[in-house]
């Protein structure tokens, strides 16, 4: 069976005997059905010209047009005569590494490489694994999403998201109880409602400084039938993380785009254990933590969205804006 990835633009071929297949019956089905209605209403002229562009055959629709459908979904119910399934998620694994998501909060560009501040206050100094590809070209700080390699080289990979999911992800991390379910939840139920599970998330490719990833479905009781959506990778993670599915990034754009952390001065030196890093920024010296505030805030708020307390996601917020104001002074 062939199977589509990546954005294509299918093209109707009639068969040599005329007969329609069974999405031409069923696109000529809704476009007559589409007709008969708006004939029955008075309704004529450009209308029904307006419905063969969305129900006719696929030749129809972009005839006159110059849209572009992509199709973003690929799907696969038997294996391609190799014995690999259908969406062949399994077959390039060798180009592809685990990650493991870290707790970092926001990435910027300093003049020596750049810094990836963690939740808990520590700040990690990198430099470009590949110094011929340049990022990030302000110093802003930016939300972001930290994956760090598991294939040894402890490379890490920073996707710069939009501050919700970079939150909704650690909260995710810390076990914060959210009481009214996350988009991320809803699409969660969903899968197993109808009868699928999250399988993997792939980080494909980067085109114009945006990443590309996929989220992997198998059918609960047959893995051969596999789906495969293109979402944003800030989405397919948190999805990934809530079903504890492996996240993998292309081996190629780990290399190219990854950071090396590279050796501390003394006064930000940090030790080893199994799950995490200490530094000397975590030993209380009687001063405020201007990071952990302004996490508890930006969290308050956030849960206070979801449970549809608008007043009160209002007033953090404010509290939000006037703390960082009065932080930006202080630097």
């Amino acid at each position: 069976m062939e199977i589509i990835n990546g954005p294509v633009l299918p093209r109707y071929a009639a068969p040599a005997t005329g007969a329609l297949t069974s999405d031409a019956k069923i696109s000529g089905q809704l476009l007559r059905r589409v007709h008969l209605r708006r004939r029955a209403c008075g309704l004529q002229g450009d209308h029904y010209r307006a419905a063969r562009r969305f129900f006719g055959f696929p030749s129809e629709r972009h005839a006159r047009s110059g849209w572009v459908w992509p199709v973003c979904c690929s799907y696969g119910s038997s294996s391609d005569g190799d014995g690999a399934a259908a969406a062949d998620y399994d077959a390039s694994g060798e180009e592809f590494v685990n990650s493991s998501v870290m707790e970092a909060v926001e990435l910027r560009s300093v003049s020596d490489g750049f810094v990836i501040k963690m939740r808990d206050g520590k700040n990690l100094r990198c430099v470009q694994n590949n110094p011929r590809v340049l990022r990030l070209r302000d110093s802003a700080p930016h939300h972001a999403i930290v994956l760090k390699m598991e294939d040894g080289s402890d490379l890490l990979l920073p996707i710069i998201v939009m501050e919700t999911p970079s939150i909704m992800l650690l909260a995710a991390l810390r076990n914060i109880r959210i009481p009214r379910p996350t988009i991320y939840n809803v699409v969660k139920e969903m899968t197993e409602r109808m009868g699928y599970a999250v399988r993997l998330v792939r980080i494909t490719e980067m085109v114009h400084d945006a990443y590309y990833s996929r989220l992997y479905l198998a059918k609960i009781g047959n893995e051969e039938e596999t789906i495969s959506l293109d979402l944003k990778p800030s989405d397919a993670i948190n999805i990934a993380f809530r079903c504890k599915v492996p996240i993998q990034v292309n081996r190629r754009i780990a290399y190219n785009n990854g950071l090396k952390v590279v050796q501390p001065t003394p006064s930000e030196s940090y030790v080893s254990s199994d799950q995490f890093q200490y530094t000397r920024l975590d030993r209380p010296d009687d001063q405020p933590c201007f990071e952990a505030q302004e996490f508890d805030l930006v969290r308050n708020m956030l849960v206070a969205a979801v449970e549809e307390r608008y007043k009160d996601a209002a007033q953090y917020r404010d509290q939000l804006f006037m703390f960082r104001a009065k932080k930006k002074n202080m630097i």
